[in-house]
């Protein structure tokens, strides 16, 4: 099982190392641009499949598709892990508090909160002491609707997953969903959210995400608003497909009774959304069930992003750390006939991706020293693969944007035409390459076991280092000790 991981991984190294050292030691150039195109065929032939299957479940979803009745009045949890979030909670409460036909159980996890905001909800919601000083409950009223129910567990400093188990421990409701304290919900957002679990066999359901603030923004935040769309609307195709891998903990949903089973969060990962996915994967098509991942379209919230360079090179380290060490821990699944599309189809495509920005950047290196350096006939090669990659980009982009307009008419995206033409111009040649560089230091993280770190809003005055476990590296030759084992239910 062992050799699956090490043999995709390994080939794929060896090739892009292998034919650079062959390129440059018998003179034949040829051989180093063949990576570059082996990059671009790649990314190619994924945003084309990714296209096809957003279009097929963007059909399916209309198909049957139903509004639901806001009088059916689902019970809902609704879980924040938060950290010294006083600046923006109650706005996010507030949006929780305004849904319709849904009566929220509304769960605030104080993970050791020291700005204020603890005895800010206590005071601004009338909150009484039920167990000592942790646990503060009380109803909000609300507007010719039932009044929801506010709990604020009072926590110690124990980490994002450890806040979210324990808000899972006190849920009460068939579903739970997940919802960063900056993240705003649409009116109707829990109501469509809520409703996929209805057909009894969804285990987890993701929203539809924007980002906030993009219009007037810098243009950091335009061109991560662009690419949250994009991946946003590439999750409804890839749930069409069976073979979604993430539900973002930002706006997620999951069934209660499932989460318990499968031992709640994971407390030793960078990314607790995304682990979780991949461990409900694995226990319910090892136990042969029946169960779904899905995306509510029609569930919609709206986040902050980070507005400056270095804070989103802090924030895709960590994610892209995280997709790494998922992808290992769960490396027992990579090509395994046993986890059918997941295990033969996705798996193996995120373990190239795990090294894509390795490639690109090469790849990129490869086209600028072809144009600065190389022979004419080369000078125009690189000419030609930049040109086809930014028009290709340009199309396909174009026809998502064609696509969701048509989807959801209501929802026009903020940006404008005209901001986001010129963001989608700018973003081939421009913010595709940032991203790739900016996730290589998450190699280190991976090498080094870093398992725990915290965004900016998340870090305690002072800071902490990042908490490092065994490299993975390291483990396999048996040295540090084993991770958690998620893999039984």
């Amino acid at each position: 099982m062992l050799f699956r991981p090490y043999g995709y991984v390994l080939g794929l190294v060896v090739l892009v190392i292998g034919c650079s050292i062959w390129g440059l030691v018998t003179g034949q150039p040829e051989v180093i641009v063949w990576l570059t195109l082996g990059y671009l065929a790649y990314e190619i032939s994924l945003t084309l499949f990714l296209f096809v299957a957003t279009a097929l479940g963007i059909a399916a979803w209309q198909r049957g598709y139903r509004p639901p009745c806001p009088e059916a009045a689902h019970p809902v949890s609704v879980l924040i892990a938060a950290h010294n979030e006083a600046d923006c909670i109650l706005e996010t409460l507030t949006s929780v508090f305004g849904q319709v036909g849904v009566v929220p159980e509304v769960i605030v996890a104080s993970d050791g909160s020291t700005d204020g905001m603890n005895e800010m909800l206590i005071r601004t919601f009338g909150l009484t002491a039920v167990d000592g000083q942790e646990r503060w409950c009380g109803e909000v009223p609300r507007v010719d609707t039932a009044p929801a129910r506010l709990t604020l567990l009072a926590l110690p400093k124990v980490g994002k997953g450890a806040a979210l188990n324990a808000g899972l421990r006190v849920a009460e409701a068939e579903r739970l969903v997940t919802l960063d304290a900056d993240t705003l919900l649409a009116p109707r957002a829990l109501l469509e959210l809520a409703a996929t679990f209805e057909d009894g066999v969804t285990v987890a359901a993701g929203g539809f995400i924007y980002v906030r603030g993009a219009a007037g923004g810098p243009w950091m935040v335009r061109h991560q608003y662009l690419e949250f769309f994009r991946n946003f609307m590439w999750r409804i195709g890839l749930a069409h497909c069976g073979v979604c891998l993430q539900v973002s903990g930002a706006f997620g949903a999951f069934r209660t009774a499932a989460l318990r089973e499968v031992g709640g969060f994971s407390e030793a990962t960078l990314v607790e959304d995304y682990e979780i996915i991949y461990r409900l994967h694995e226990v319910y098509q090892r136990l042969g069930r029946v169960y779904a991942v899905r995306v509510a379209p029609a569930a919609v919230a709206y986040t902050d992003a980070p507005r400056t360079p270095w804070a989103f090179v802090k924030q895709r380290t960590r994610w892209f750390a995280g997709f790494l060490n998922t992808l290992w821990d769960y490396r027992r699944m990579i090509g395994a006939p046993s986890y059918r599309a997941i295990g033969c189809f996705m798996l193996p495509v995120k373990v190239v991706d795990a090294l894509l920005p390795i490639w690109g950047i090469t790849s990129l290196f490869i086209l600028v020293g072809a144009f600065l350096f190389g022979r004419e006939q080369w000078r125009w090669y690189a000419v030609a693969l930049f040109g086809a990659k930014w028009l290709y980009d340009l199309v396909l982009t174009g026809l998502l944007v064609s696509l969701h307009e048509r989807t959801f008419p209501g929802r026009p995206l903020s940006l404008g035409r005209a901001r986001l033409v010129l963001t989608i111009l700018t973003e081939a040649i421009g913010f595709h390459w940032f991203r790739q560089a900016a996730v290589l230091n998450a190699y280190r993280w991976f090498g080094f076991g870093i398992r725990r770190w915290e965004q900016a809003r998340w870090q305690p005055a002072g800071g902490k280092p990042p908490v490092r476990t065994a490299a993975p590296a390291l483990s396999w030759l048996g040295f540090g000790k084993r991770q958690q084992d998620h893999s039984q239910p």
